[in-house]
Formats: C-alpha cells, sequence, structure tokens
C-alpha cells in the first residue's frame, strides 16, 4: 500500500489531512523541529492529536530533525520521551549519528532519516540502514535512476509536492550567517526567496535563486514502479486549505481517479510547477520573476477603465486575484459583482494574464470528519453490574443495576448516552443484552461510557519514561592533522597538514596530478554531498591519486570505506554535538565540526577541526542558476557575483563533475579567527596571498585587503 504523508503545522491542518484521505502526517512540538515557526502541538495535546489519528487508522510521525547542542541534549531526549509515550509511530532525524543512542534509550523506536541527512545515493542509504533507520526521506535533487537502486535496500519517501530549497538539503547556511537564524535549527528566513541579481545571467527576473513549486502527480505511477513507499507533500508552514486540496488531488491520482490540480494551483503554486530533479534538472525550475504564490490562470484583460479591468470570462468567481504581465505581478484586484469585471489597483494592460489566488469556495478540509465505527455491547455480570465492553476493553460500574421500581431506562436512552462521543471520533452502535426493566442512574453510565471512550482512544498511549543519558566528552581522540586546507588549486602546506582538493573540473586529470605533484602531505580528494552515479563514477578515478577522503556527506563516508581510504569528515555533515564527534572519529581521522557552532560550544569538541579561515561556503546548487542552457552556454569563468537589493555581494563558484555543473555560493567577507591547532581553512575563492598572510600571523594584512568577519564563532546559531 502506497502511503499518502500529509504535513501538520496546525490543529486545522490535522483535521483537513485527515479528513480529506491521509493515511500518515508528520508534524513537530515546539522544540527541535525543522519548522519552529509553524503553530505546531506540545506536550499538553500530543497524546491526544496521535490518538485521534490512530484511532482513525492515520500514522503519526513526529519530526525532530534539527541539529542539536550538547546542552540540549536532555531537553531533546525529553521531547522525544514525551511523543514516545504518546504511540508516535516514527521519528524524523536530521542526525544520522543520533540514531543508535535513541535505539538504546527506546524500545523498539522507529526512526526514519530526514531529507536533511542528504541521501541522494546508494552509500549513503547503507549507511543509514547500519545506523538504525529504516526508512530514508530522499534528498529532494534525487534522480529516479537512484531512487530506484535505493528503494531495493530501504524503505523510502519521497516528496512529490511543495516547496523546493534552493540549497540542497541540510547544507543551507545562508538564513545562519544572514540573521544568525539556522535553517538546520528550524529558523530558516528564507533568504533564498529574497530579490537577487546574477552575473551573465539571461533571466529577466529578480529572483535569481527561488525555486518554483514541486509537482509530481503525473509522475507517481514511475515513482511505484521505482519502489518508493511514501509520497509527501511539503508544508507544514502553509494553510488548511491548501493540505486539503494536496491530500484529495493525490489522494485521487494514487487511487487510479481522474484528478485536476485546478484546486492546488488556487491554495499555493509558485512558478506554475516543476517536476524539479526527477528526470535531471528541469528547465523551469527557477520562478525568477514571480517568488510567491502564483495562483491559477483563469482569464485575460480584455478593456481597461480606471480601476476597473473587464476580463474575457462572464463568470469570474473567487476572493482575490492577481495581474500578470510577461510573468511579472503589475496588480491586484477583487471581483465585481457581475463577474465579468475586477477591481483593481496597480497597473494593467489589454493582454494580461489574471490569475485567482485565494478562493473561498474551495474546503478547507472541514469535510465530513471521519469517524471510527465502534460497536459497544451493554450487559450486567453475574453480580449484577453494568458492562460496556468494545475491542476487548471491559468498564464495569461499582453499584449493582436494580429493577426499576417506577421508570425503567429504555434502550434509546442508553443509545443516546453512548452517541455522546464528545472529543472521541467514534460512530455508535449498541447490543444491549438487558432486560427491559431495569433502571440505570445516569450517573453510572455517564461515567462508564466517559472510561470506556478514554480507554479506547488512549489505549497506545505508554507509560512517560525520561532516560537519562550523560553524554562521555572523551578528550582522547587523536587528531592526526595539525591543520586540514581546503582548496581548488596548489599551495604550500607544511608536513603535519591535510591537503583537500575540490577540483573545478574533476575530468581534468592531468591538472589535477599537476596540482598535487609538489604537495608534500596527505592528500584528500573533496567529494561532494550530492553523488548520484555520474559524479561518483568521476570521484572514483581519481581516488587512486589520493590518500584520502573528505566526505562533505555521507556518500564520501561510504566511498572511503570501500577503497579503503583516510577520512575526513567534513563541515558538511554538521558535526554539532559530542555524539557526532564520537561516532564521527571511529569511522575517520578527524573531524571538522559544523560551521554554526560558536566556539563556546566547541569546549566540549576541541579535538575537531575549527573553521578559522577563509571563504565560508553559504549554499550547495544542484541547479543552474544560468538556466541550464548548456548548448548556448559560452561561460569559461568559475567565479560569478551575486547582489542582493541592498548591494551585498556572494560568489557563485561553478564546478563540473559528472555530467553537468554544479554551483556553490559564498559569503563576501572572509572569516578570520584565531586558532594555534586543529584549523580548518577554506581557501576557495580566495587570494592565496591572502592565506600566507595569515599563516604567517599577519592578521591586519588580511583585515586591509577584505571584508572580515567571525561568521557564528562569537554569536553561534539560535
Amino acid at each position: 500500500m502506497i502511503e499518502l504523508l500529509a504535513p501538520v503545522g496546525s490543529q486545522k491542518s490535522f483535521y483537513s489531512a485527515i479528513n480529506n484521505g491521509a493515511n500518515a502526517v508528520y508534524l513537530g512540538l515546539n522544540d527541535f523541529s525543522a519548522r519552529k515557526n509553524a503553530e505546531n502541538f506540545n506536550s499538553d495535546n500530543i497524546n491526544y492529536f496521535v490518538s485521534y489519528a490512530h484511532a482513525l487508522g492515520v500514522k503519526v510521525y513526529l519530526t525532530v530533525n534539527t541539529v542539536i547542542k550538547d546542552d540540549e541534549f536532555n531537553d531533546f531526549l525529553k521531547t522525544v520521551a514525551i511523543a514516545y509515550s504518546a504511540g508516535v509511530d516514527a521519528f524524523i532525524l536530521q542526525d544520522v549519528f543520533l540514531g543508535k543512542v535513541l535505539k538504546e534509550c527506546f524500545d523498539g523506536i522507529v526512526l526514519h532519516l530526514s531529507t536533511q541527512g542528504g541521501v541522494n545515493e546508494l552509500g549513503g542509504a547503507e549507511f543509514a540502514l547500519k545506523e538504525g533507520f529504516s526508512r530514508v526521506i530522499l534528498a529532494r535533487e534525487t534522480p529516479l535512476e537512484e531512487i530506484r537502486k535505493i528503494t531495493k535496500i530501504i524503505e523510502t519517501e519521497v516528496f512529490v509536492h511543495g516547496a523546493l530549497c534552493s540549497c540542497f538539503s541540510g547544507h543551507c547556511y545562508m538564513s545562519s550567517f544572514v540573521g544568525g537564524n539556522s535553517g538546520n535549527r528550524g529558523l530558516c528566513k528564507q533568504p533564498c526567496r529574497k530579490e537577487y541579481s546574477l552575473e551573465s545571467s539571461k533571466k529577466s527576473g529578480e529572483y535569481a535563486i527561488s525555486l518554483s513549486d514541486l509537482c509530481l502527480v503525473d509522475e507517481l505511477k514511475e515513482l511505484i514502479n521505482a519502489g518508493v513507499k511514501s509520497f509527501k507533500i511539503e508544508g507544514r508552514m502553509r494553510s488548511p486549505e491548501y493540505v486539503g486540496s494536496a491530500v484529495r488531488l493525490y489522494k485521487k491520482a494514487i487511487d487510479g481517479e481522474k484528478y485536476d490540480i485546478s484546486e492546488v494551483k488556487r491554495t499555493f503554486n509558485r512558478g506554475d510547477y516543476t517536476k524539479g530533479y526527477l528526470y535531471g534538472v528541469e528547465k523551469n525550475i527557477i520562478s525568477d520573476k514571480v517568488q510567491n504564490h502564483l495562483g491559477e490562470k483563469v482569464g485575460r484583460v480584455i478593456k481597461v477603465k480606471g480601476d476597473i479591468i473587464f476580463t474575457d470570462r462572464n463568470n469570474l468567481k473567487g476572493d482575490a486575484f492577481k495581474i500578470i504581465s510577461n510573468g511579472f505581478e503589475v496588480g491586484n484586484a477583487f471581483c465585481e459583482t457581475d463577474g465579468k469585471t475586477l477591481k483593481f489597483k496597480g497597473r494593467a494592460k489589454v493582454g494580461d494574464d489574471i490569475r485567482i489566488t485565494k478562493d473561498s469556495s474551495i474546503s478547507n478540509g472541514d469535510v465530513t470528519a471521519k469517524k471510527k465505527s465502534l460497536t459497544v455491547r451493554v450487559y450486567l455480570d453475574e453480580h449484577n453490574k453494568l458492562c460496556l465492553e468494545s475491542d476487548e476493553i471491559i468498564v464495569k460500574s461499582q453499584e449493582k443495576i436494580e429493577r426499576a421500581k417506577n421508570c425503567p431506562t429504555s434502550f434509546d436512552e442508553i443509545k443516546l448516552n453512548l452517541n455522546k462521543t464528545d472529543v472521541y471520533p467514534f460512530d455508535i452502535s449498541c447490543e444491549i443484552s438487558l432486560l427491559k426493566d431495569m433502571f440505570i442512574p445516569k450517573k453510572v453510565l455517564n461515567n462508564l461510557r466517559a472510561e470506556l471512550y478514554k480507554q479506547l482512544f488512549y489505549k497506545d498511549v505508554k507509560p512517560l519514561k525520561i532516560p537519562e543519558y550523560i553524554i562521555e566528552n572523551k578528550h582522547c581522540y587523536e587528531c592526526v592533522y595539525k591543520a586540514v586546507i581546503l582548496t581548488d588549486e596548489f599551495v604550500k602546506t607544511d608536513e603535519g597538514d591535510a591537503f583537500v582538493l575540490h577540483p573545478v573540473d574533476y575530468k581534468d586529470v592531468d591538472g589535477i596530478k599537476e596540482i598535487l605533484e609538489n604537495v608534500n602531505c596527505d592528500k584528500f580528494l573533496f567529494v561532494p554531498s550530492f553523488l548520484p552515479t555520474d559524479c561518483k563514477n568521476a570521484v572514483e578515478k581519481l581516488l587512486p591519486l589520493f590518500h584520502g577522503v573528505y566526505a562533505d556527506g555521507l556518500s564520501g563516508i561510504a566511498l572511503s570505506k570501500k577503497h579503503g581510504k583516510k577520512l575526513i569528515c567534513g563541515t558538511g555533515l554538521n558535526a554539532f554535538n559530542s555524539i557526532d564527534l564520537a561516532r564521527l572519529y571511529g569511522l575517520g581521522d578527524c573531524v571538522a565540526s559544523s560551521v554554526e557552532l560558536a566556539n563556546f560550544e566547541r569546549i566540549a569538541m576541541q579535538k575537531s577541526h575549527l573553521f578559522t579561515f577563509g571563504q565560508i561556503r553559504l549554499m550547495e546548487l544542484i541547479y543552474c542558476p544560468f538556466g541550464g542552457d548548456c548548448k548556448n552556454c559560452n561561460r569559461d569563468k568559475t567565479f560569478y557575483s551575486l547582489t542582493d537589493k541592498l548591494g551585498h555581494k556572494f560568489k557563485i563558484r561553478r564546478y563540473k563533475i559528472g555530467k553537468t555543473c554544479k554551483f556553490e555560493v559564498y559569503n563576501e567577507q572572509i572569516l578570520l579567527a584565531k586558532q594555534e591547532d586543529y584549523q580548518f581553512i577554506n581557501l576557495i575563492g580566495l587570494d592565496k596571498n591572502l592565506y600566507y598572510e595569515f599563516k604567517n600571523g599577519n592578521f591586519n594584512a588580511v583585515k586591509e585587503n577584505c571584508k572580515i568577519t567571525s561568521g557564528n564563532l562569537k554569536r553561534g546559531v539560535f
């Protein structure tokens, strides 16, 4: 059976998802959720909502999919314990290295690895399986050919609808470095949706890196044939109307019924939808002209008179409209009573598109509420005590039931009483085995009914037990390299360093050999987090030239083990706590901790390499920001500028691996921090002379020649 998994960011969305046919929902509590700004749920009501879903045969998955600091770990365990007690069916984690700890603390716990974990090929999936995860939520960038391979070894969940992140999941630090609001901590401020101009881009829109919404409703058969078990709808921050319409759409498609995407277009539609990365990067993946809700096209402007526009439709109905000219939003409007005209603000001309963005006729999911059918048996036991029984649960009265002296309790009264289900989603039928002249006090029947329904409803709730787990900060890891230096060209290093090469072109074997020729320390190849087959092949051809692998994701770890290479666990693995550090040191030779940790938070991780100097990579783009027009691409540059509306500049680096180009966004400012040992230095895009100044302790020379930042070293992230 294919699972349809719906987003639940509020109580209204919860009911909307269930009543419209979702057979699983995912939600978060107040903390440790990647959508921390959603309404969410809490420790006081999670028992009720999980039990409500279970009563109707709907599974509940809890998102605890943020990175965790050492001093938060006990609170994290408490959050998991509360949901575990409530009967949550599975827990969605970003941090794969916490899997074994949770397995140790909670008997039988089921773990799903979040899309933030970045699994996109077989090696990463195999790693997750070994760490105790029974399902992987694949990176949105995973192509169909890789999905087919992964589904053969582990259960998979795939996003089929909703927003696409501009950056590869788990590797976006743009929001974090702009304002300390980390996407990996559930507080993303979506800077990718802001206005930017991109050097050399032929696109005319202002939203250079804002992606269209995903819609794979036409591709479900392909995904089913590939072995996918769960279809996931994105949107915990969106409305109940959106949730209801999306669930209805995909349920019809799964059931083989005719479907129409009109409703979902009206509830939220960015960019008229894209198929994303399923068959390679689709051309329409960027929505550069309108980054927010575009709605559905319902007509055209045929005449403009003052603040009134006339349409080519005779029965236009709706609550809000946008006017779109050549792809750009030029005005908004609302409907006049005759259905032919709109009153508008902004600019409009004949021929412009009219798009409906709000339609109150679309149900927000307040359809007939689903209920569970229950049969309640009513009888007396051998001691004449009243019994109510359903689903093997029996409740009995304390009092004996006697024959009536005057007015017996009628069967209709009993049925009417038992049909008062209050907050429980039950549809009651009765089997009454009593003599007709019995008298049952209302209080007795009320109390028994309440107790029976409570026990039936909360049958999956377990006693709350919060485990104690002491993080052992072992400062005995052997850090074998004094400095880890990431570069795309030759730089002088010391014998005790690790030289990490991130080539501009992974196919340029001769150029790579020339760079490595004069390196006098251990050489590592940068292995990106996104590694489909063509990219993996390119990496594996180069590995004989290197001593080891610098793993920016789980794929790199798998490759190092496969080829018996040394391993540096890179910043892309987001080592955020001492448990991560211990696990990674069990796998590799050294660890570069997350770039988001503050210095005082790294005390417990003092044997990890700290990012002390160089360019901060803020985003990793799997799509081409120039539109992917390879045949007409005359670009031979490596770096391009991306400029926001306030004039802040970012660098976009292009490198070639496999069949396509990949892109990285770097901060214009250079990270500069004083650190004697265990440095991580990123020289990509940096004047190498500045590195030698830094290495010689000439910090003032660096400050004079470039803009400086302390990154998150002082403040950390929220």
